[in-house]
C-alpha cells in the first residue's frame, strides 16, 4: 500500500509539472496568464499529449472555457475541446458548442455549429464560427434575433436576420450581416445585400431610425424615414425628410451639441408644401435653442422660434403652437440681488394676428436688490426696471419704474405679524400707432402701498386617542394703495390675465405688472388647513375672500360685481390611500353660491390602471368681452394589458352654452416590446376638429413599428 501510495504521488507531481510547463509556454506566446482546472488529467506515452476531463475550466485573459473534456497536443499547440462546451467572455458574451478546436492560446476558437448568447440575450445560431479574442466573431450561415424567447421548449423569435456570414466587430462594437433576409413570425419580410446595425453595449450609433407612417384626410399617406449620425462625442444630427403624399416634402433637422457649461439645440424645417397662397410653396421655420454660463454668476438662455408661412408647421404636425415667441434672457442671482436682462419677439401664427398684436420686447432690464434693515425683523427692498415694448395692440410703450420697499416680521406666542411699505414710481412714454399722426403722451403715476397682516398656524389632534392631527391657519391682510390712477390712460396687457384665486387673494397689487394699479384699500381673510388621515390621506384646503373698503372694482378687466365683497375663493386637494388624488378649486359668487369659476381634476393610478379626469367651467359674467361661458371635460385612460400591450384613450368636450361636443380624440394601441421583448409597435388614432386658415379638420390614423436594435432610440 505505501509502494502504491508513494507511485500515485509521483504520478501526480509529473502531471503537475507537464501542465506547468504547458501553461508556462502559453503563458509565454501571449504574455498572459492561464489558470487550469479539472478533475483529472493523463498524459500521452505516445505523443505526449495531455487529456483533461471532468469539470474542465481554462482561465484567460478574463474569458473562461468550460468543457468536460480538453485534449491538447503540444506539437501542433491546439486543443480540442468537447462536451458542453462554452466560452465566457469578460464582456458576459456566451459561445457554446458541443466541439471546439482552440489555438493562440486558447484566443482563438472554431467550432461548428456555433450558438452565441449576448449580454442583453441576443441570440446568434450559426452553421460555424470562428471567434477571436476581443476582435470578432464570424457567423456562418447565422441567424441572428435579440427577441427573448424560450428555445429549449420550442418557441420562435417574433422576428429574426438570416444571413449568408455575420460578422460581430467587438472592438467596433457592431455587427454586420451579409445577404441578409428578414423574417416576421417566419415569413420572409424584405432582403438586403448588407445590413450593420450596433449590438447591445452601443449608446448611440449612426444609420437609420424607425420609419414613421400616418394616413390623414388631409394630406394623405406620410412617411417618415429618419436618419442620425453622429458628428463627435458630443455633437449628432438627425434628418428627417417627409413625403406627404397630397401636399409635397418636408425635412426637419435636428441638431445638437453640448460644451462644459453650454448646450445647443436647433430645429430647422426646410420643406415645398401646398399652402393657402400656392399648390407649392417653399417655407422654412427654424426652433433653435441656447442656454450658457457667462463670467461670474450669468446665466444666458436663448430661442430663435421664427417661421416664413402661418400655417405650414400646424397644418403638417411640426408643431401646435399658435404664437412663436423669440427671446434672449440673461440673469444673475446672488445672495441680495438679482438682475434681469430681456429681449423677445412675438411672431402670431393665427388669422387674426396682424402686426400690432405681434409684441417685441427690445429691451427689458430689471434689478432687485435685498438688505437688512437698521431695525431687527426688517428688510428694504430697492427695485429698478426699464423697458420698451413695440407693436403692443397698437401701442409703442416705454416704462420705467422705481419701487423703495420695506418689511417688519414679528412673531410672538406662535402669531406671525407682518407689515410692509413701498414707494413706487412709474413714467410711461406711449406712442399710438393706430392714429396717422403717431399720437404720443407721457404718464407718470406715483403710489404708496401699505400693508398688515396676522396669522396664527395652530396644531390640533383629533379622532379615537388623538390619533390624527391637522395644522389650521387663520389668515388676515389690510392692503392700502393711496396715489394716482392711471388706469384709463396705460393700455393694460401685462394685467388682462388676471385670476382671483388663493395665490394673489392675499397680494398687494393683485394684477400683474406696473401697468394696471388701482388705488384703493382692501382687506382679506382666509383659512388653511392640512392633515394626514388614515382613511382621506394626504389633505390640505382652503377657503377665502376679500372686502373692498374704498377705491372702484376693476371693470376694464372683469365684469365684477359692485359689490364690495369679492368672490369665495376656495380650494381642496387629497392624496389618498387608494391610489386616487383629487384637487378642486373655485370661485363661488358671495350670494348665490354660484360658481363663477372651477377646476376640477381626480387621478386613478393603481397597478397598470390610469384614469384622470378633469373638468374647467368659467362663467361668461367674469369676462368683460367674454360672449358664452367657457366649460370643458377632458378624460384621459390608459389601461395595461399585460405582456407589453397598453391601450390609450383620450376625449375633450366641449361642454360650453349647455352644448356637448366634442373635440380633440385620440385612441392609442400600444406593444411596448412585444411578447419577447424585440419589437415596439403603437396603432394611433387621432381626431382634431380645429380650424384655421387651410388647417382643416383632420382624421388621422399612424402606425409605427420598431424593431430592436434597426434603428429605435428609446429614451
Amino acid at each position: 500500500m505505501g509502494l502504491l501510495k508513494g507511485y500515485f504521488k509521483a504520478v501526480l507531481a509529473m502531471l503537475a509539472l507537464v501542465f506547468s510547463v504547458w501553461a508556462k509556454t502559453l503563458h509565454a506566446q501571449e504574455d498572459t496568464p492561464v489558470d487550469f482546472e479539472a478533475d483529472s488529467v493523463t498524459v500521452s506515452n505516445q505523443d505526449g499529449s495531455m487529456i483533461a476531463t471532468g469539470n474542465v475550466m481554462i482561465l484567460q485573459n478574463g474569458d473562461v472555457l468550460r468543457a468536460d473534456q480538453v485534449i491538447y497536443n503540444p506539437s501542433t499547440e491546439t486543443a480540442r475541446a468537447s462536451g458542453n462546451v462554452t466560452i465566457t467572455t469578460v464582456d458576459n458574451i456566451v459561445h457554446s458548442a458541443e466541439e471546439m478546436t482552440l489555438d493562440e492560446n486558447f484566443t482563438h476558437a472554431i467550432a461548428k455549429p456555433l450558438l452565441t448568447n449576448l449580454s442583453d440575450g441576443s441570440r446568434f445560431s450559426a452553421s460555424s464560427g470562428d471567434h477571436v479574442q476581443n476582435k470578432r466573431t464570424v457567423f456562418d450561415r447565422s441567424v441572428f434575433s435579440p427577441c427573448k424567447c424560450d428555445y429549449d421548449n420550442g418557441e420562435s423569435p417574433i422576428w429574426d436576420l438570416r444571413a449568408s456570414k455575420s460578422i460581430h466587430d467587438i472592438e467596433s462594437r457592431s455587427i454586420t450581416h451579409q445577404n441578409v433576409t428578414m423574417r416576421i413570425f417566419g415569413l420572409p419580410v424584405f432582403y438586403l445585400p448588407a445590413l450593420v446595425h450596433p449590438d447591445e453595449t452601443i449608446e448611440r450609433e449612426s444609420g437609420f431610425l424607425t420609419p414613421n407612417i400616418a394616413y390623414s384626410n388631409d394630406r394623405g399617406m406620410t412617411v417618415t424615414t429618419p436618419y442620425y449620425q453622429i458628428l463627435g462625442p458630443t455633437r449628432d444630427v438627425e434628418f428627417q425628410p417627409t413625403n406627404f403624399q397630397f401636399r409635397g416634402q418636408g425635412l426637419k433637422t435636428i441638431y445638437r451639441q453640448r460644451w462644459d457649461n453650454s448646450e445647443l439645440d436647433a430645429m430647422i424645417y426646410t420643406a415645398n408644401l401646398e399652402t393657402f397662397k400656392k399648390r407649392r410653396e417653399q417655407v422654412a421655420a427654424t426652433d433653435t435653442r441656447f442656454s450658457t454660463e457667462l463670467g461670474e454668476g450669468w446665466k444666458m438662455r436663448m430661442r430663435l422660434f421664427r417661421t416664413s408661412q402661418d400655417t405650414f408647421l400646424r397644418r403638417y404636425r411640426y408643431e401646435t403652437e399658435e404664437r412663436l415667441d423669440s427671446y434672449m434672457v440673461a440673469e444673475k442671482i446672488t445672495d441680495n440681488r438679482y438682475y434681469r436682462v430681456k429681449a423677445s419677439d412675438t411672431q402670431g401664427l393665427r388669422e387674426t394676428d396682424t402686426l400690432d398684436k405681434e409684441p417685441s420686447l427690445l429691451p427689458e432690464i430689471y434689478f432687485e436688490k435685498i438688505t437688512d434693515g437698521p431695525f431687527a425683523n426688517q428688510t428694504i427692498r430697492q427695485e429698478l426696471s426699464a423697458q420698451s415694448l413695440n407693436n403692443d395692440e397698437g401701442h409703442d410703450i416705454l416704462r420705467w419704474t422705481g419701487l423703495l420697499g420695506t418689511r417688519f416680521q414679528h412673531k410672538m406666542n406662535g402669531h406671525v405679524l407682518t407689515a410692509t411699505g413701498d414707494l413706487l414710481g412709474t413714467y410711461h412714454d406711449i406712442r399710438s400707432n393706430a392714429s396717422s399722426s403717431g399720437d404720443t403722451h407721457e404718464v407718470g403715476q406715483g403710489q404708496v402701498i401699505m400693508t398688515g397682516g396676522w396669522q396664527y398656524p395652530l396644531g390640533i389632534t383629533y379622532g379615537n386617542g388623538n390619533t390624527a392631527s391637522a395644522i389650521i391657519t387663520p389668515r388676515i391682510k389690510f392692503t392700502g394703495i393711496e396715489g394716482s390712477d392711471r388706469t384709463d390712460d396705460i393700455p393694460n396687457r401685462d394685467a388682462a390675465d388676471f385670476r382671483l384665486d388663493e395665490a394673489n387673494l392675499f397680494l398687494a397689487n393683485r394684477f400683474q405688472g406696473r401697468d394696471f394699479i388701482l388705488p384703493g384699500s382692501h382687506v382679506a381673510a382666509g383659512v388653511s388647513g392640512i392633515t394626514e388621515n388614515s382613511f382621506l390621506g394626504d389633505v390640505s384646503g382652503f377657503i377665502g375672500l376679500s372686502y373692498r373698503t374704498s377705491g372702484t372694482p376693476a371693470e376694464s378687466i372683469s365684469t365684477e360685481s359692485q359689490d364690495s365683497y369679492s368672490d369665495y375663493v376656495t380650494s381642496l386637494s387629497a392624496r389618498t390611500p387608494f391610489d386616487l388624488t383629487v384637487s378642486w378649486s373655485a370661485r363661488a359668487d358671495r350670494k348665490t353660491f354660484e360658481l363663477n369659476e372651477s377646476r376640477a381634476n381626480a387621478v386613478y393610478d393603481n397597478n397598470g390602471t390610469f384614469v384622470e379626469v378633469s373638468h374647467t367651467q368659467v362663467a361668461e359674467s367674469y369676462f368683460t368681452n367674454s360672449a358664452q361661458d367657457r366649460e370643458e371635460v377632458a378624460i384621459n385612460v390608459t389601461q395595461s394589458l399585460g405582456r407589453g400591450l397598453s391601450l390609450t384613450a383620450e376625449q375633450v368636450w366641449n361642454l360650453s352654452e349647455g352644448q356637448s361636443k366634442k373635440d380633440q380624440s385620440v385612441l392609442l394601441l400600444g406593444w411596448a416590446g412585444g411578447f419577447q421583448d424585440c419589437v415596439n409597435l403603437s396603432l394611433e388614432y387621432k381626431r382634431d376638429p380645429y380650424a384655421d386658415r387651410d388647417i382643416q379638420k383632420v382624421s388621422e390614423l399612424q402606425l409605427r413599428v420598431s424593431f430592436k436594435y434597426l434603428g429605435s432610440i428609446t429614451q
